[in-house]
């Protein structure tokens, strides 16, 4: 069985000093082509609200663009919800300036 055991041994030590750093090549080489290829885009509207010991921040109409940068094209688009809570214990603020919007309801 020693034998098998190194034969075995053997090819996977082989194997991972041929194929591994080619395949790390690869994926390296594949998100350099896709990066200089497509360009992305983030639509949307995203709304902070700060709370009594929390933040919370809500998408609205959240996408994700990915669009050809040679033409400008749109390859492909995905949807992407985004609720999401971040709770913290002691959030001192100092107001300096502030905007405030009211929206009339008729």
């Amino acid at each position: 069985m020693s034998d098998v055991n190194t034969f075995v041994d053997a090819i996977g030590h082989d194997v991972n000093g041929t194929v591994v750093p080619k395949v790390h090549d690869f994926v390296t080489a594949l998100i350099q082509d896709l990066s200089q290829r497509y360009r992305p885009e983030l639509a949307g509207e995203l709304h902070t609200k700060i709370l009594n010991g929390r933040i919370e921040l809500a998408g609205h109409g959240i996408r994700l663009d990915l669009k050809r940068r040679d033409t400008g094209e749109p390859v492909a688009s995905l949807d992407i919800p985004v609720s999401l809570t971040i709770k913290v214990d002691d959030l001192p603020v100092t107001l300096q300036a502030a905007t405030i919007k009211l929206d009339v309801v008729r």
